[in-house]
């Protein structure tokens, strides 16, 4: 985190945003502003003057490493600002300011460069009084800068004034239970834009780029250390998303600079997976067990693991493939041992399970697959049969408690989860399967619509925003056929009209995919499952 804080830092201008953040800190130090940094005012070599009740602070603030050019080489140089200082500023003090101690800081968010040192100590030790005044003069590089900074904990003075409310808002509420994605979500949508108006100017990208970084970064430290990863975890995904909606709305894919910071993005998001999945390893050792509450709060906080750890499983899948693999054996580790998650809390948990068959596919634990499908359909099903449950179709909590209570009247009009399981029966060619769930599904869910939802190619911009399945793309229904044979051609038809490649797929991070359905609660494609890839 140092190192971005500085390397961030090292990008700020002198005027409106070196100054302003110097201000800042020392303000937080408890000292009070006797001015603000503003271009174009007077300054008699004194950018930001402050005081406490001891001391009064000058500080004289320059861009970059100071040379010997910017140390005495023009007009605006170091010295003459000192200079300046003591010709003027010294001169002007008020009889209170003249009782208190004096310190002048030079200040830059580069170094001190070795061929004027000796200049500078023969200075600051030429020059302890002015005027009968005593003098303090002291140098704060960028390291210093950096360590103020960690000190002060990475409070939003940081970023631009516009930022300030929204970082405030972010880090406060983000030990609630109920946190939401709105607090970090504003601030990396404020941020996008201005990577992408930085145009072919590197530093502008950098810089913009590293202002992302640090604030997402701030907040996932922030959660992680009151225990909260997955809102880390959260905010990586954001960045991702958002980042490589930019790459490719602006042809930028495949540009080494900015897949560069795709791939610092792509290293937070590791990161905090991995602590996440460091703490569920002590739930699949049973060293911890998972709370117990009432029966619909287990399976969502079941579907909500399975969900986070499925995702990383496929991203692992480009990165590291013996790691996908333990991954994927801690969920069926808690698959075994939490096997309430047959019964899905929400008809869209589907998606869950079909990240779960992608994993399993690709290590071609096929049979794996067809338990898993036969299993969890013939329990849903005789749930339904028995007690009239089915999980809940808005896929929210409290319908899910209605229908678990049985104190409620939902209606069963529609369900993904069935049209996805169709889907899935027909990539693992199970004709089994499909005949004893025919029956059921024929005649007492024939009022039920079996949906899937496919998007074309020509949309993939939508898929990078909320809502796109409500948006864009195309819902089809699965009908049930007397035979298996006329199924199937039914659906390799359907199949071939949705068969697009898209830019996650071109350029080799298919993990992409499922990262943006567990953060949209989308659902992924199936035709991947019941193949080797």
């Amino acid at each position: 985190m140092r190192l971005i804080v500085k390397e961030y830092i090292s990008q700020l201008k002198e005027k409106d945003e070196l100054d302003i953040l110097l201000g800042e800190i020392f303000i937080q130090k408890g000292y009070i502003a006797d001015n603000q940094p503003k271009t174009g005012n007077r300054q008699y070599g004194v950018d930001i003057q402050l005081h406490n009740k001891t001391e009064l602070l000058l500080l004289v603030i320059k861009q970059g490493d100071i040379n010997r050019e910017i140390w005495d080489g023009s007009i605006n140089a170091v010295r003459q600002s000192l200079d300046e200082i003591k010709d003027v500023t010294i001169n002007s003090l008020t009889y209170e300011e003249r009782t208190k101690k004096v310190r002048i800081i030079v200040a830059t968010n580069g170094k001190k460069d070795e061929a004027i040192k000796l200049n500078w100590n023969n200075y600051v030790n030429n020059n302890q009084e002015w005027g009968g005044i005593p003098i303090k003069i002291e140098f704060m590089g960028i390291d210093n800068i950096v360590e103020e900074v960690m000190d002060n904990y990475f409070n939003e003075c940081l970023f631009e004034k516009e930022m300030h409310s929204l970082m405030r808002k972010a880090l406060y509420f983000i030990d609630e239970g109920d946190y939401k994605s709105i607090y970090y979500e504003q601030i990396v949508d404020l941020m996008i834009p201005k990577v992408a108006n930085a145009g072919s100017s590197k530093k502008k990208y950098n810089k913009a780029c590293s202002a992302m970084w640090l604030a997402s970064q701030m907040i996932c430290q922030y959660a992680n250390n009151v225990g909260n990863t997955k809102v880390a975890i959260e905010v990586s995904e954001y960045v991702i998303i958002r980042y490589w909606k930019l790459l490719f709305e602006n042809e930028l894919l495949g540009k080494i600079h900015s897949i560069e910071w795709l791939h610092r993005f792509c290293k937070c998001y590791e990161d905090w997976n991995e602590k996440y999945v460091k703490k569920i390893e002590s739930v699949v050792k049973k060293t911890v067990i998972l709370p117990n509450y009432n029966v619909v709060e287990n399976r969502v906080l079941l579907y909500e693991i399975l969900g986070y750890l499925a995702s990383y499983g496929n991203y692992l899948l480009d990165v590291n493939e013996k790691r996908a693999e333990v991954v994927l054996n801690y969920i069926i580790g808690l698959m075994n041992e939490y096997q309430y998650f047959v019964y899905a809390p929400y008809d869209v948990s589907i998606n869950v399970m079909i990240m779960i068959f992608r994993l399993l596919s690709h290590f071609n634990r096929r049979e794996e697959i067809i338990y898993l499908v036969k299993f969890q359909t013939d329990t849903l099903m005789n749930f339904y049969r028995m007690y009239n449950k089915f999980p809940a179709p808005s896929d929210t909590f409290e319908e899910a408690m209605e229908i678990e209570m049985k104190s409620g009247s939902v209606t069963y009009d529609f369900s993904a989860l069935w049209g996805y399981y169709l889907l899935i029966i027909f990539y693992i060619d199970e004709k089994e399967l499909y005949g004893h769930l025919q029956g059921f599904l024929n005649v007492e869910l024939s009022k039920v619509s079996k949906c899937v939802w496919f998007l074309r190619k020509s949309e993939e911009k939508m898929f990078y925003d909320a809502w796109a399945m409500n948006t864009s793309g195309e819902g089809v229904a699965i009908d049930v056929e007397k035979n298996f044979d006329t199924f199937k051609k039914k659906m390799d038809f359907i199949n071939k009209q949705y068969d697009d490649v898209f830019s996650f797929e071109e350029y080799c991070f298919s993990g992409l995919e499922i990262m943006i359905c567990r953060y949209y609660d989308y659902i992924p494609r199936v035709k991947f499952i019941g193949v080797k890839q």
